[in-house]
């Protein structure tokens, strides 16, 4: 009988692993990349070196030194500039010049143009002669024409993929290229995406449109490259599936971008023993020739993260290389050569003949690096607040760059061309900023506190900035021009950090809830104007403005002196905060008000007078109302609150998942699955009871007789894996749901795992004896139970998240004349309001307030209906996302930038990037705020000790069916934008009327970008457009004046001046199909 439980036990446990090996080939230590999981570390050789074909006669081996220089990641962009940029910037400028053959690959413009703003016309000083004269602009530009310098990428910083928006990708591009046309005179026709986590087709339709050639990526899932590279297809074309896309040459990086092994990081290391070191280009070459088309070329990367500070003993040791390797016998048939990365891609041929190309046309996401749950969908929740900021600032830029360009078309000479430069220059100092928080390691969180301080400083003076420009643009508005040199140099001020917002890195409650909703400070002893914004959108629209810090007895007049229905709040300070609704905003123009006094207005009532009224007593029960949509909330248990309108009802609730510190450590980047934390605990769960059946099947009858236990059933198999199976689900649930967190880390140590076994085996013994099973019950109740615990793992994925709080929730409601407000906190850490406003009565807004407890993720659920397939909106289309049952919950998460949306009856817009998931059917899961304890150990030097307060908000449709969720998304995530600017006179009436240059709404239309220049022939004005819908409307209906207008052909970049010549097309329409978009030269008569 023993033997026949252990043959069948082994047997199953053969075919499993036979069915993992067949369904995970990647994790054989053969025929697969040497990167995983050494990060590039060539190491000993193993059988993958050895037993491979020899290396093919005529191959050239590329070597690419490069620096990897991240804008911010362990130490700020300042500190890395001090102690490494600047002197790997010299250092190599001064060797390539030394030796003509030699070259340098250079990734993000932001430490270029930092560098040469500082030192770019310095004379170097170190060279011989005259030489020594030389700037380091002159040495670099003359070293770039000799084509030894090469810069990759173009784009301001390398920014994240997934979680930034198509406006910004578009504006960090613009950016770094303006930086290296104003630096060098020259520009990157190469993409260097060579650390992004997770690689999209957004991008590559981007570059492919922006004049780039190709682009080299880094990242993409195990599984994933493991295919391309079994099959040689680490070349191809990304053909993107948005319209108008061009299909782009993409290299993929077989192996980390680190050198091949420590004993090319050069700056650690003073030897140089040539024969390894060929030895192990070989090897390295070896491997790759099998993973790229067969066109006798290897490319080996030279660097590292902030590497070539040592740039002369890293350079010396090339050129021995070179040199001994013309000479080895090893090397006959091999040649050893430094490159670029363009000459690479010349010597393959691809540039000229793509045909033989495998073409991919998906995304690279989720990125996975590892086997067993490596996701990085952490990076899609760390550090809230920052994400909220970068995208609070790009609405800023977006509406100051629009306003600026658009006050030229009101009047182009209100102020001299000298003066129109300054406050380009101050925006483009804003643009950095935010080209900067859209980086890799900012956007995402994966960087340490001192960092994230740099980032959120950044910010906030890149939105003062763009702020002022708003305000200079709003006074030509209004034509008060003759203060204009006194209001530019105020914007100098806003660079600096202000008292109030030097210490915003840790804001308060308040502070952050309000910072959701665009509240406005202003002075109460002062007659403010407020400009209400809609420069961003080629559509009218309407938004509730909201005020603080105004006395009881203060107005608000519209343009023309009237009243304007204001709803009241008293603050605990005694002050009074206002709201108001700027009602139809016109399309690219903007509405005024004044903020004064019932003495000035004498139509207005007092705020005194215009409370909301609030619910006196806290209650289960919601309602709130505008216009003809009326909402129903209702609290359940478990902090359900269940939303009903319009005849259907969507459910709310805040759950947390949690992390185990000391098995299997989620960090900054990698978020791991309940399963997999604790599969320790479920093993000794189940070592605990299968001893129990075991025992009872050997010597259980006699102790039961003695114990005198009655006899239940006789046990039989089926019986027996029936109880197992449900056991092992049992397991799984009480685990996940009910047993305390503290004390499954413990057991997860080793600590107390007595009380788990003891009682467990005690319990299995006693049934196993009741039911009198022998050992084949007991082993048919080990399969039942090791099937049921993988079904709980598998299907019972809503499980491994609990509800924040297991009591339902109790409303404080407010009513008022512009907003209906239901307030409820959910626990010691978080609180949710939900408001109905009347500029959007169709969607309910929802903005949090909460703080994450340390190893805990924050998730927002919202549920309805029954589909699981998530589409998410980027600002240019949608994708389709949809998780096998097996998947793990991490790689069930994605990127949702702007919208998110199950079917078409479950739709959530966000006001920050957020990751999103669907767990399960009708389940729309949004990440919100994590807190790690421990560290991943992908760089990051310090944990995610993120315990910052965070204000994330949401729209949710309340339409039974929405008609068009993404004009609706791009309406939402460019709402207007209200600023206050002193009153400039006492006459009672505002300083703007209302003014829009638009000739017509077109929502079809998006503004990507807006910009405006004096030329000879006229006001110039480059428009880049993208159509939501086929559009085909007359040029003269974007702006008055239109005397001529044109197409930029095959490029959407807006370069260093817009008077310059570019390939274009004369147009009198503005044609473009569904996704497609286009940059427009509109010629505007003075």
């Amino acid at each position: 009988m023993i033997r026949r439980l252990v043959r069948t036990q082994g047997m199953l446990v053969v075919v499993g692993l036979i069915f993992v090996i067949w369904s995970n080939p990647q994790v054989l230590p053969i025929n697969k990349s040497s990167w995983m999981p050494r990060y590039g570390e060539v190491g000993p050789p193993t059988s993958r070196d050895t037993k491979v074909s020899p290396l093919p006669r005529n191959l050239t081996i590329h070597m690419l030194p490069h620096s990897h220089v991240d804008a911010g990641w362990n130490l700020s962009i300042d500190e890395y500039y001090e102690a490494a940029v600047r002197q790997v910037l010299r250092r190599a400028s001064i060797q390539l010049w030394a030796n003509r053959k030699r070259r340098f690959v250079w990734g993000d413009v932001a430490f270029l143009d930092k560098w040469l703003d500082e030192e770019g016309d310095f004379m170097n000083g170190q060279l011989e002669g005259d030489q020594s004269k030389m700037t380091w602009r002159q040495l670099l530009q003359e070293e770039i024409k000799r084509g030894q310098w090469e810069i990759v990428g173009g784009g301001y910083v390398s920014a994240d993929e997934g979680l930034t928006t198509w406006w910004a990708h578009n504006a960090v591009l613009d950016v770094g290229q303006r930086a290296l046309e104003r630096q060098l005179n020259t520009t990157a026709r190469v993409a260097w995406q060579i650390d992004n986590f997770g690689h999209f087709s957004t991008v590559a339709h981007l570059l492919s449109n922006s004049g780039y050639h190709a682009q080299f990526v880094g990242r993409m899932g195990y599984r994933d490259l493991y295919g391309f590279a079994s099959k040689g297809r680490l070349q191809f074309l990304w053909q993107s599936q948005h319209t108008g896309a061009k299909p782009l040459l993409t290299h993929f990086l077989a192996e980390h971008y680190a050198s091949p092994s420590a004993d090319f990081d050069f700056d650690h290391t003073e030897k140089c023993n040539v024969d390894l070191l060929l030895e192990q280009l070989q090897r390295v070459a070896r491997r790759h020739v099998r993973q790229y088309p067969a066109h006798g070329h290897v490319l080996v990367l030279i660097g590292d993260d902030f590497r070539f500070v040592k740039a002369r003993r890293a350079f010396d040791c090339m050129d021995q290389l070179i040199a001994a390797s013309s000479s080895h016998p090893q090397w006959r048939d091999v040649r050893l050569q430094y490159s670029t990365a363009s000459e690479y891609l010349h010597a393959t041929g691809l540039l000229q003949s793509q045909k033989s190309l495998y073409k991919f046309g998906g995304d690279m996401y989720p990125y996975q690096d590892k086997p067993v749950e490596q996701f990085w969908s952490g990076i899609l929740g760390s550090r809230p607040y920052l994400k909220w900021l970068v995208r609070d600032c790009e609405l800023i830029v977006k509406h100051a760059e629009a306003l600026v360009a658009l006050a030229r078309v009101r009047d182009p000479y209100a102020i001299v061309e000298s003066e129109w430069a300054q406050v380009e220059q101050h925006l483009e100092f804003a643009r950095k900023q935010l080209a900067i928080g859209h980086h890799h390691d900012s956007i995402t969180g994966t960087c340490t506190n001192d960092v994230f301080a740099d980032y959120v400083l950044r910010l906030q003076a890149a939105s003062r900035v763009a702020l002022r420009a708003a305000q200079v643009a709003a006074q030509i508005y209004a034509g008060h021009s003759g203060q204009m040199p006194q209001m530019i140099d105020h914007i100098k001020s806003a660079y600096e950090p202000e008292a109030a917002v030097a210490n915003a890195c840790s804001p308060a409650t308040r502070d952050v809830a309000d910072s959701t909703r665009g509240t406005l400070k202003v002075n109460a002893n002062e007659t403010t104007t407020v400009i209400v914004s809609n420069a961003a959108l080629l559509a009218a629209q309407s938004h509730v403005v909201r005020l603080r810090g105004l006395s009881s007895d203060a107005a608000v007049a519209n343009a023309m002196g009237g009243p304007v229905e204001v709803q009241a709040q008293q603050a605990k300070d005694g002050s009074f905060d206002a709201m108001f609704v700027a009602e139809d905003v016109p399309a690219l123009g903007m509405r005024s008000y004044t903020v004064g006094t019932v003495d000035q207005y004498p139509q207005a009532q007092p705020l005194a007078a215009q409370l909301a009224t609030a619910s006196p007593i806290l209650s289960p029960l919601a309602r709130l109302h505008k216009g003809r949509t009326h909402v129903r909330l209702r609290s359940k248990r478990n902090g359900k609150i269940e939303v009903s309108a319009y005849g259907r009802t969507v459910t709310v609730q805040l759950r947390e998942y949690f992390a185990n510190p000391f098995v299997q450590s989620s960090g900054a980047y990698v978020m791991h699955s309940f399963g997999l934390m604790y599969a320790g605990v479920f093993g000794v769960f189940g070592a605990a009871l299968c001893a129990g059946w075991l025992l009872a099947a050997v010597s259980g009858p006699r102790v039961l007789r003695a114990l005198r236990v009655p006899r239940v059933m006789s046990g039989r198999a089926l019986s027996a894996a029936l109880i197992g199976c449900a056991q092992g689900v049992a397991g799984v649930y009480y685990a996940a749901q009910m047993a305390s967190v503290e004390r499954l880390n413990a057991w997860t140590q080793g600590q107390g795992v007595a009380l788990l076994i003891a009682p467990v085996g005690a319990v299995a013994f006693v049934q196993g004896g009741a039911l009198r099973w022998g050992v084949r019950a007991a082993a048919a109740g080990a399969t039942g139970l090791l099937a049921g615990t993988a079904l709980a793992l598998l299907l019972g994925q809503p499980w491994q998240s609990r509800a924040l709080t297991s009591h339902a929730l109790r409303f404080q409601v407010e009513h008022g004349s512009v907003c209906d407000r239901a307030y409820a906190q959910v626990s010691d850490f978080a609180a949710v309001e939900m408001q109905l406003c009347a500029d959007t009565p169709q969607m309910l807004q929802m903005a949090l307030t909460l703080q994450a407890p340390s190893d805990r993720e924050l998730v927002l659920r919202v549920s309805h209906g029954r589909s699981r397939t998530l589409h998410l909106f980027d600002g240019v289309a949608e994708r389709t996302r949809k998780s096998g049952w097996w998947m793990p919950v991490p790689g069930a998460f994605y990127p949702a930038p702007l919208m998110a949306r199950l079917g078409s009856q479950l739709v959530v817009h966000m006001r920050q990037p957020v990751g999103a998931a669907s767990v399960q059917q009708g389940c729309l899961d949004l990440l919100v705020h994590r807190n790690m304890s421990a560290n991943d150990f992908r760089g990051l030097r310090l944990p995610l000790a993120d315990s910052h307060a965070a204000g994330p908000a949401f729209l949710l449709d309340l339409r039974p069916a929405t008609p068009s969720p993404v004009t609706d998304s791009l309406r939402i995530s460019a709402p207007p934008l209200a600023f206050a600017q002193p009153h400039p006179g006492s006459s009672g009436k505002a300083a703007v009327a209302a003014y829009s240059p638009a000739a017509a709404s077109l929502p079809a239309l998006d503004l990507v970008g807006i910009r405006s220049c004096n030329t000879s022939g006229g006001l110039l004005v480059e428009a880049r457009l993208l159509a939501l819908q086929r559009t085909s409307v007359a040029a003269s209906s974007l702006l008055p004046r239109v005397k001529s207008a044109a197409r930029a052909d095959a490029d959407w970049l807006m370069r260093s001046s817009c008077s310059l010549p570019r390939q274009q097309t004369k147009t009198d329409f503005v044609n473009l199909k569904p996704g497609e978009q286009a940059l427009f030269r509109l010629l505007i008569s003075s």
